[in-house]
């Protein structure tokens, strides 16, 4: 990873329909195990959160929205299906996709939400330690 914090993280769905860049300075990956994560992409995800002003979206055309709860709605890729992003309102913050962003991102998980929730057959990945880039 380069140490340039100016230097935004960019990804991508699996077809290159939607592509994306935000600020690297944007906070540690986030591992959601809720039971929304799990039936929307069949195991935990995990997540980046950047203000929605920070990120930057080509192909946003290409976005199918859904309305998984009350307090979010979620967008994937109309042509890959690839899950995209979360958004959580009224937060004004976007949670991209983990996965998609192109390595090296130099980021690592830095905390499990809804742990309570996960299932049986995996255990909690571990979170970065101090002083690791998250």
């Amino acid at each position: 990873m380069t140490d340039d914090t100016d230097t935004p993280l960019t990804g991508h769905c699996h077809c290159g329909a939607v592509t994306f860049s935000l600020p690297r300075t944007a906070a540690g990956v986030l591992a959601c195990h809720c039971e929304d994560c799990q039936r929307m992409h069949g195991n935990f995800n995990a997540f980046l959160a950047a203000p929605i002003s920070d990120v930057r979206i080509t192909g946003a055309d290409a976005l199918v929205w859904y309305d998984s709860s009350a307090a979010a709605r979620r967008a994937f890729c109309g042509t890959c299906g690839a899950r995209v992003l979360k958004e959580v309102t009224p937060a004004g913050r976007w949670l991209i996709s983990a996965g998609l962003i192109d390595a090296p991102t130099g980021k690592r998980i830095i905390k499990n939400l809804w742990e309570q929730s996960k299932p049986d057959w995996y255990d909690l990945p571990p979170l970065a330690t101090e002083g690791a880039s998250a």
